[in-house]
């Protein structure tokens, strides 16, 4: 992708891109759920870019509600919300180090600088961005939240939202990004491109990335919809992948198929979503 593209074109981008490549118990252009297809992510995407770039000033929490009020009106359905909760606070960033020299085509300082400008966005967000946060999280819906002794996002939401996000970063890696930086994201990020530097395609690369990091944690939104106890066995079995061959074998593509139909119940409690939009964030830092 080239500089000339807004940043509104690079999250479009990084949606499609993460919801394309054919993943473990994800959407796909290849594998939908009952009541989600691939065309979700693409109309959500589009939706989600045109937020960013129409409210170019706008801060973290107001572009955090209109993007989520404009995916659920244009598909009806939560297809991003935590990719949104990731990547807006990246793009607020992003906007910060735009006039710096040197970053043009840079990817590697280009981040480092993203990095930099995120501790002070994230130090910014006050009671407004709060509130606003809650609530595109009731807007969208999110499945698996269920209720909480604090910090509930039916209630009243707290005066800092890094409040609610240290709360729920023990069980929410979404939340956990808001307390370490995107320490994670970045990350990924680097896996990323050292993957894609590898003459391996973005396809392959987020293949890859998604079945190292299903080895490697426990994926969050696998564990609120079903257990952290079916989380962790699909931590192992993703590992039991990993070793079963070189990466496209057949003793390997025999074993990713087997994984990946068995998280596919038919309410996509098996979906490893958080994940997910985390890849997705990492690819708007990249693509």
């Amino acid at each position: 992708m080239t500089e000339s593209r807004t940043l509104g074109d690079r999250v479009r981008r990084a949606i499609q891109l993460e919801s394309s490549a054919i993943k473990l118990g994800n959407v796909h252009p290849n594998a939908s759920f009952n009541d989600l297809n691939y065309g979700h992510f693409e109309r959500a995407s589009a939706a989600i870019g045109q937020v960013i770039d129409e409210m170019d000033s706008a801060s973290v929490g107001l572009l955090v509600l209109k993007a989520t009020q404009k995916m659920m009106q244009v598909v009806e359905t939560n297809t991003s919300l935590g990719t949104i909760l990731l990547i807006v606070p990246l793009v607020v960033s992003w906007r910060e180090t735009s006039g710096s020299p040197g970053l043009q085509g840079n990817v590697e300082a280009r981040s480092l600088a993203i990095q930099s400008a995120l501790s002070g966005v994230l130090s910014r967000l006050d009671a407004c961005d709060s509130e606003q946060i809650y609530q595109a999280i009731r807007a969208s819906k999110a499945g698996g939240l269920g209720d909480r002794d604090a910090m509930d996002v039916n209630g009243q939401a707290p005066m800092r939202i890094q409040d609610a996000m240290q709360f729920a970063s023990a069980w929410d890696d979404i939340a956990l990004q808001y307390t370490t930086n995107f320490d994670l994201v970045f990350r990924i990020a680097q896996r990323l491109w050292l993957k894609k530097q590898a003459t391996y395609g973005w396809q392959d690369a987020v293949r890859q990335i998604q079945l190292e990091l299903l080895s490697e944690r426990v994926d969050s939104l696998i564990a609120r919809k079903r257990g952290i106890d079916y989380a962790r066995e699909i931590q192992a079995r993703a590992k039991s992948v990993l070793h079963s061959g070189d990466y496209g074998s057949p003793g390997f593509e025999s074993a990713w198929l087997e994984l990946d139909h068995e998280m596919r119940d038919g309410n996509h409690r098996g979906n490893p979503g958080t994940i997910a939009d985390l890849i997705a964030a990492a690819l708007f830092l990249l693509d």
